[in-house]
């Protein structure tokens, strides 16, 4: 099985009506390692960034900067730290963590424009396993709404590159 497009998100523990959001898509693949934590799950896909990836995140922060808005360096995507564990309000992987439990980890950013969260929730049952991984946006302002658009068709592509990478490579 490869990744696939969810038709709707699976229910979360932390966030309100995912699919009721201005923006949500939702990504599934197969999960090998259903003993992961899900720091550990999390970290898997998110501390592996694509090369191609890394380089539209900081190209993405010289765009936005004189906007105001937070930034990514290449050095920052290159010194994930990667501890045991953590709290909810901490950095987890470049973004804050929300809330987590055995089964799901929600992180995500607010910022001037707009506020995203990312679900990454561990399904098990009908005889197979599979990580799931929701993003939500709300958009602020018109300049939200024109980044959500300008951004869709990479954030789309980095989804599923980033779990078919972890997929490929045995992580998950």
């Amino acid at each position: 099985m490869t990744v696939i497009r969810r038709s709707k998100p699976p229910a979360s523990s932390f966030l309100d009506d995912l699919g009721g959001s201005y923006y949500w898509d939702s990504y599934e693949a197969p999960l090998r390692h259903d003993e992961l934590a899900m720091t550990k799950l999390y970290l898997a896909l998110f501390a592996h960034h694509p090369r191609w990836a890394k380089w539209l995140l900081v190209l993405r922060g010289w765009i936005v900067a004189p906007f105001g808005l937070k930034t990514t360096t290449a050095a920052e995507l290159d010194a994930i730290e990667i501890r045991s564990a953590y709290a909810v309000g901490e950095k987890i992987a470049r973004f804050t963590l929300f809330g987590q439990n055995d089964t799901e980890i929600v992180t995500g950013g607010n910022d001037k424009h707009l506020d995203f969260r990312v679900s990454v929730r561990k399904l098990i049952g009908h005889g197979a396993s599979r990580v799931v991984l929701s993003t939500s946006v709300t958009p602020h302002n018109i300049f939200g709404k024109a980044y959500l658009f300008v951004i869709l068709p990479f954030h789309r592509l980095g989804v599923r590159t980033i779990l078919s990478n972890a997929v490929r490579a045995g992580r998950v």
